[in-house]
């Protein structure tokens, strides 16, 4: 991938937030979260509404207040520690332009590369080792239909590649390039994208698509290209998962 030029046009990024506050950061996200998730389902418990947490009956609107709190907490800290602690402008995470030819080329060609790798993984933990891929939280939903499809499509293909983009690699990766250097920031970075995804058969492959976005970022100084690429995966898988659905509804 040395075609993918890093853009000469722009300043360097000035990264003034560190690996420090991006550690603190982590360990902050995941206590709150997972105090939140255990908090809830201990009331709910109490209360007799379990239903609330559960993938499979849970509705839109519990759907949209959980990831609420994730998004704004995901944001949240970045802007504390980049934006408001370390005085830092928004477009150094990433958020500046990027030439939109290139960022259409790019994600071409490594939406060609995520899903040969997927599908050769897929292939390979099947037939080496007959281990099938089970149901993801994501096909869940959909079978299950607890969720609107409008609600799911803007969360998984807009909102979630902007935040999560914003967060791994504007913030997470820049920080620990700053203090470790690049190869270690692209491993961790990867790593814990595909940490917080909670799908141990898909770790490795969610590790290399986390790679490549990093990668992409590295090159261009740009989130838009990532955010583009993320959008653009996650809107062909979930639109494959609801085509596979109405197939089934027709046979």
């Amino acid at each position: 991938m040395k075609h993918l030029k890093t853009a000469k046009t722009e300043s360097p990024l000035d990264i003034r937030w560190n690996a420090l506050d991006a550690t603190i950061s982590i360990a902050f996200l995941a206590a709150v979260l997972v105090g939140i998730y255990f908090g809830s389902a201990k009331l709910l418990e109490i209360l007799g509404d379990q239903e609330f947490l559960n993938t499979s009956t849970i509705s839109n609107v519990s759907f949209s207040i959980l990831y609420g709190i994730q998004v704004i907490l995901m944001f949240g800290v970045v802007w504390f520690f980049a934006i408001f602690w370390r005085k830092a402008r928004f477009k150094d995470l990433g958020l500046r332009y990027y030439s939109i030819a290139k960022t259409l080329w790019y994600s071409l060609i490594l939406l060609i590369a995520i899903f040969v790798i997927s599908f050769l993984y897929v292939f390979i933990m099947s037939s080496l080792f007959g281990i099938d891929a089970p149901a993801s939280k994501m096909e869940t939903l959909i079978k299950n239909r607890s969720i609107s499809n409008i609600i799911l499509l803007i969360v998984v293909a807009f909102i979630g590649p902007i935040i999560e983009e914003i967060f791994f690699r504007g913030f997470i990766y820049s920080a620990f390039k700053k203090n470790w250097g690049t190869n270690a920031a692209l491993f961790l970075s990867s790593l814990l994208f595909a940490i917080v995804h909670l799908d141990l058969f898909s770790l490795l492959p969610l590790m290399i698509i986390g790679w490549l976005l990093a990668y992409l970022f590295e090159k261009t100084k740009s989130l838009f290209p990532a955010i583009f690429l993320h959008a653009a995966y996650n809107l062909i898988l979930i639109l494959i998962m609801l085509g596979q659905l109405e197939m089934i509804k027709i046979y």
